[in-house]
């Protein structure tokens, strides 16, 4: 408490109380005022503390954040100077530390960069600063033993003002990216090159190649397809619609659709008439393309066959010009040789002399030769123009082997020859195949050796190659000790009409060279291959190997028939013949043994004999004049009555491919008959047609 001064005024006292009150008062205020403005400084404070705390956390935040990225990221000051470089920039934290404070061009003189990279980036850095936008390059840096490829970026951080206040600095290597881009771009010029030599390849074929989408619309097509456009040649059933299709289009739309229908593969050839061209041969070949959608469109590829038509057409032509040409030749040739031979028959059952006999026997033995002749020409002509058909019967091969021994040794007999078989034993000798083939090779090799062999032996022999319960395989030999053959000519024996000695073999009454290269074709088709050994004077030796199948059952020996003359005495036959040596031969023949013979020289006479009159047989020849025989047979087999339409008809024919058989039988003649024809054949066929029973 303040003491009152002595003597003072109580007035006094009360004012200067009043002004220490007033005083004191003010204190206290500014007092609170004081601690007010400490209390809002230190929350102030306080909220700077934590402010500050806070920017730290973020700080070592973002920090913490840029130095685990993946990516180099640096930031710059507006001078290019770093200050701030993240570990996947620089992973050496010295170097790190080193560059804050340094510029551009002092952190790639550290690195060793080339100079083009400090300029590069100091461009980038300018730009991204004056345009205020992102800046982005890329540029390659040799690190360890390969370049890598980076991408770059400057992003530019401004003031508000629009002064830079940062430059943000990323890099991404993208040495994996640029790679598979390299490869990517790689590859498609390497597609697009290959696109561009299939393109050049379709475009070069002569054929049409395109692709009809589903809608039926060409979805791909070649040159040779576009150019072909103005043509009538169809491309895809949806070029023309309506009524006014043509043909040949509505063809290809059905194709088409089969196509899609089934998945399948189509060929077809195709005939086209094109003007001023005219016909046209296509083949066309179509085939599903499964898209990976589930689309089927449909590729087609036609090929113009045209000309391989016209030469097929040309060659068949020709083919058939050359077997009616040897069709008449036999004709021609037998015809007349059947007489000849005939007569010669005849004339063997009369009384004649030993030298007449010998005349005779010279005569019958040359008209054999020639038939034998013809035969061959007629085979050769047969293999050179289509595959021989083969039996595939059962038959006994040592028996085959046998007949054939037994069938020439007579032969090889006149010229003081013995011909001697050669066989292994062979527990079962039934096989399946064609035993007349092969007795016709046997019989043309002994034939050969009989010819060319004046002295010493002959030989047919069989060995057994591999036996088993499925297939028997043998080797088949002649073996002669004639004149030989030179090692350079063993080949050309096997050419058709080629001989090694032309003089020689007309001495000998040797053929055209036609033997062995029909045996060789014969053996070829069977699967075996024919061969010589050979040397002059000193004999050959011709082999082949075959291989048949066991046949299951063995094979049904033939039962031979026994006619006799006298079994046909009193038959009424209808003999229709415009050869008139012919027909008074067979006449001769058939009456000799009893034969009611009724003879005409036309195929209209015959028809009308036939219409009028019962015949128990009738002899028709082939080619007769007014009608031939199958069309004098054709007409008969129409009679109303039975016993006219179904009178057995024997056809008398010079015609001898197989084709011409079949086509008689098929006309509705009974059997064929082949000139010139020996007379026991004759009797032979006319014994069977006689047991023919009418035809229901």
């Amino acid at each position: 408490m303040d003491t009152p001064l002595p003597n003072a005024d109580p007035a006094s006292w009360a004012t200067r109380f009043a002004v220490e009150q007033t005083r004191r008062a003010h204190a206290e205020a500014a007092l609170t005022a004081a601690e007010a403005t400490s209390r809002v400084l230190e929350q102030q404070l306080a909220a700077a503390t934590r402010q500050t705390h806070q920017l730290a956390e973020q700080k070592r935040f973002f920090e913490t954040i840029l130095a685990h990225l993946p990516k180099a990221v640096a930031v710059l000051d507006a001078d290019f100077r770093y200050v701030f470089i993240n570990p996947a920039a620089e992973p050496d934290p010295v170097i790190r530390q080193w560059l804050v404070g340094k510029t551009n061009l002092q952190a790639c003189q550290r690195r060793h960069y080339p100079a083009h990279i400090a300029q590069q980036r100091q461009r980038a850095f300018n730009e991204a600063r004056q345009q205020q936008r992102e800046v982005t390059w890329e540029e390659t840096l040799s690190q360890g033993s390969q370049p890598r490829q980076w991408l770059r970026r400057f992003r530019p951080v401004l003031h508000p003002d629009g002064a830079l206040q940062f430059m943000i600095h990323s890099g991404l290597d993208i040495t994996a990216r640029h790679a598979a881009e390299q490869r990517q771009r790689q590859s498609e010029a390497l597609m697009r090159e290959q696109q561009a030599f299939t393109r050049l390849v379709m475009d070069t074929l002569p054929n049409k190649v395109y692709v009809a989408a589903v809608d039926g619309t060409v979805s791909f097509a070649n040159a040779a397809y576009a150019a072909a456009r103005q043509e009538a040649v169809p491309a895809s059933g949806s070029e023309t619609h309506g009524s006014e299709v043509p043909e040949p289009f509505r063809d290809v739309a059905a194709w088409d659709q089969q196509v899609r229908a089934t998945q399948q593969p189509f060929q077809v050839e195709q005939t086209l008439a094109v003007l001023p061209a005219g016909t046209r041969y296509l083949q066309v070949d179509k085939r599903p393309l499964v898209r990976g959608n589930g689309a089927v469109e449909v590729l087609t590829i036609e090929t113009d066959i045209t000309a391989l038509k016209v030469a097929q057409q040309a060659a068949e032509a020709n083919a058939c010009a050359k077997e009616v040409f040897l069709s008449r030749m036999s004709h021609e040739i037998r015809t007349p040789l059947n007489g000849v031979l005939g007569m010669a028959t005849l004339l063997a059952k009369t009384e004649l002399t030993s030298a007449q006999h010998e005349y005779l026997h010279t005569m019958q033995r040359a008209g054999q030769h020639l038939v034998a002749l013809v035969n061959d020409v007629l085979d050769m002509a047969k293999i050179t123009t289509q595959p021989l058909s083969f039996e595939e019967k059962p038959f006994d091969v040592a028996f085959t082997l046998q007949g054939a021994q037994q069938l020439m040794a007579a032969l090889a007999e006149e010229k003081g020859l013995p011909l001697l078989l050669t066989a292994a034993p062979v527990a079962d000798s039934h096989v399946l195949g064609d035993a007349y083939r092969l007795h016709q090779v046997l019989l043309n090799l002994l034939s050969n050796a009989i010819k060319f062999t004046e002295q010493g032996h002959l030989e047919l022999g069989m060995d057994v190659v591999e036996d088993t319960r499925s297939t028997l395989t043998l080797r088949f030999w002649v073996t002669d000790t004639g004149i030989g053959i030179a090692p350079p000519h063993q080949q050309a024996i096997f050419e058709a009409f080629t001989q090694v000695s032309s003089a020689q073999d007309r001495l000998r009454g040797g053929g055209v060279g036609l033997g062995l290269a029909i045996s060789q074709q014969v053996v070829r088709q069977m699967g075996g291959e024919l061969e010589v050994r050979s040397a002059l004077e000193q004999g050959s030796t011709f082999f082949f190997t075959l291989s048949f199948p066991r046949a299951t059952v063995a094979p049904v020996p033939p039962v031979a028939e026994q006619i006799t003359y006298p079994e046909l005495r009193g038959l009424r036959v209808l003999l229709a013949e415009d050869n008139l040596v012919n027909q008074w031969l067979a006449t001769v023949m058939l009456e000799h043994w009893g034969v009611q013979v009724d003879a005409v020289d036309n195929g209209p006479q015959a028809l009308a004999r036939l219409q009028e009159q019962a015949y128990d047989v009738a002899i028709l020849d082939i080619q007769m004049p007014g009608l031939t025989g199958l069309e004098v047979t054709r007409a008969i087999r129409q009679h109303a009555v039975a016993a006219r339409a179904q009178v057995p008809i024997l056809a008398l024919t010079a015609n001898a491919f197989q084709a011409d058989r079949e086509s008689y039988l098929a006309a509705g003649m009974s059997a064929c008959l082949t000139k010139p024809f020996v007379e026991a054949e004759l009797c032979r066929l006319l014994g069977q047609l006689r047991r023919v029973p009418p035809a229901t």
